[in-house]
C-alpha cells in the first residue's frame, strides 16, 4: 500500500459498533468483518475505535489497540444472543458519539446495536449502518411486534446503509429503507500471507458453523459417495456445533470410512488459513448464504472453491471462472468434488483466478478506501 502523505488535518475519527465479539464462534462473521474494516481503516490513517461485547469472563487474548471490549450478560436464563445486555457498552457509545466524526453501526436485531441506534437518533453525528444481509421482513409474530414497537425506530437513525447484494437491498426496502440511502460495498479480507499448495492426497475441507443452513451433512454425504467410488481422499469437517454435529458423526460412523474423516471442532483464524492452504478444495453447500467470509478467505489464499448457486458470491466467482458452482444437493457436490479431484489443471486454474478476483474485488485496502469515501459523503450531507 502506498505510504500516506503527512497532513496538518487531524485524522478522521470513526466509531465502529460491532456487536458481540465473543467468546469464540458466538460472535459470528459480523465481528470478523468489523475487525477487518477497522484494521484496514487504521492502516489508512483513520482514528478508529471498534467496540464490542463479550459474554462471560474476559477475552483470552488482548484486543487490538483500537478495540474496546465490554462485558455483556444474559438478563435471564435462556436469553439468546440477541438479548444479551451490556449497559456499559451502550453508555460508552453515547459518550463517544459526541467526540467522533462518524459512526458505523453493524446493525442487527440485538440489544447492543439496536440500543445504540436508538441512542444515536439524538446525536448530531452521521450514522452509517451495515446489516450484513441479516435483516429481512420478520416471519414470527414476536419479531413483528418487536419491529413495530422498537426496531423500525432504530432503523430510522442511519443516513446511509451499506449493502452487499441485490437481495439484501430488496429486504431492506421491505423494511422501509429507501434505495436512495443504500450504497453497495463488498466484504473483504487482508492479504493472509498464506498461499495454497495442492496436497498429494486429495483433501476436501468444510469449515463453517455446523448449522442446518450450512448443510454439513450434504458435504458428508457427498464425501461418502466419493469414497464409495474408490477415491483415495480425506475430508475435514471443522467448525463449532450449532445443531448438526451429532448427525454428522452418525453419518460418518455408519459409512465404514471413519478413518477418512477428521472432525476437529472450531478452528482459530490461523488454523483456518492453514487448513485452507492445505486443502484440495474448500466446500460450502450452504443454503441462502448471503456473503460467507470463509469463501473470501479461501479466494485470498487461492484455495479452489466449490459452493452453491444460493451463495451471494456465486455469480462473481462463476463469472471469473474462480469456483465450481453446484446445486445444494449431495449428488451435485459429489460430482463437483470428483471433477476437482481428477483435474490438476482445473485446480490450478481455479486457484489463480480466485486470487486475482480477491485482489481486484475483495482486498481490505480497496474496501477501506471505499468506506472513507462513504464517510465523507455522510459527513458532507450532514453539513448541508
Amino acid at each position: 500500500m502506498p505510504e500516506k502523505r503527512a497532513s496538518s488535518r487531524p485524522p478522521l475519527s470513526v466509531l465502529q459498533i460491532g456487536g458481540l465479539a465473543g467468546p469464540g464462534a458466538v460472535a459470528g462473521g459480523v465481528w470478523a468483518v468489523a475487525r477487518m474494516q477497522s484494521a484496514a481503516l487504521v492502516r489508512h490513517g483513520a482514528a478508529v475505535e471498534l467496540v464490542g461485547g463479550w459474554l462471560g469472563g474476559r477475552p483470552a487474548t488482548r484486543p487490538e489497540p483500537h478495540e474496546r471490549i465490554f462485558p455483556v450478560r444474559r438478563p435471564f436464563r435462556g436469553a439468546r444472543l440477541r438479548g444479551l445486555i451490556g449497559v456499559g457498552l451502550v453508555r460508552h457509545v453515547w459518550d463517544r458519539s459526541r467526540e467522533v466524526d462518524v459512526v458505523q453501526l453493524h446493525l442487527c436485531r440485538d440489544f447492543i446495536t439496536t440500543s445504540s441506534a436508538l441512542l444515536l437518533r439524538g446525536a448530531a453525528i452521521p450514522v452509517i449502518a451495515q446489516a450484513h444481509g441479516m435483516l429481512a421482513a420478520p416471519r414470527s409474530r414476536g419479531l413483528r411486534v418487536f419491529d413495530a414497537l422498537i426496531f423500525r425506530r432504530a432503523m430510522r437513525t442511519p443516513q446511509l446503509w451499506l449493502t452487499l447484494t441485490e437481495a439484501e437491498e430488496r429486504n431492506l426496502e421491505s423494511l422501509g429503507v429507501p434505495r436512495t440511502k443504500m450504497r453497495r460495498v463488498v466484504n473483504a479480507t487482508a492479504d493472509p500471507g498464506t498461499v495454497w499448495e495442492d496436497p498429494q492426497t486429495p483433501t476436501f475441507l468444510f469449515v463453517s458453523r455446523l448449522a442446518a443452513r450450512k448443510q454439513p451433512t450434504v458435504f458428508v454425504e457427498a464425501a461418502i459417495a466419493l469414497l464409495r467410488d474408490g477415491a483415495e481422499a480425506r475430508f475435514v469437517v471443522a467448525g463449532p456445533d450449532q445443531g448438526e454435529l451429532e448427525t454428522v458423526r452418525r453419518l460418518i460412523d455408519a459409512s465404514g470410512f471413519r478413518d477418512r474423516f477428521d472432525v476437529p471442532g472450531e478452528l482459530t483464524e490461523p488454523q483456518v488459513l492453514e487448513a485452507l492452504s492445505q486443502a484440495t478444495a474448500v466446500v460450502l453447500p450452504a443454503r441462502h448464504e448471503p456473503y460467507p467470509m470463509v469463501i473470501i478467505e479461501a479466494a485470498a489464499v487461492g484455495t479452489p472453491i466449490i459452493l452453491t448457486s444460493e451463495c451471494g458470491l456465486a455469480a462473481a466467482l462463476q463469472k471469473a471462472g474462480a469456483a465450481i458452482v453446484a446445486a445444494p444437493t449431495a449428488d451435485a457436490f459429489h460430482a463437483a468434488m470428483a471433477t476437482v479431484a481428477a483435474n490438476k489443471d482445473l485446480r490450478y486454474r481455479l486457484s489463480a483466478r480466485a486470487r486475482e478476483l480477491h485482489l481486484g474485488l475483495w482486498s481490505a485496502e480497496s474496501l477501506a478506501e471505499s468506506l472513507l469515501g462513504l464517510y465523507a459523503e455522510a459527513i458532507n450531507a450532514g453539513r448541508q
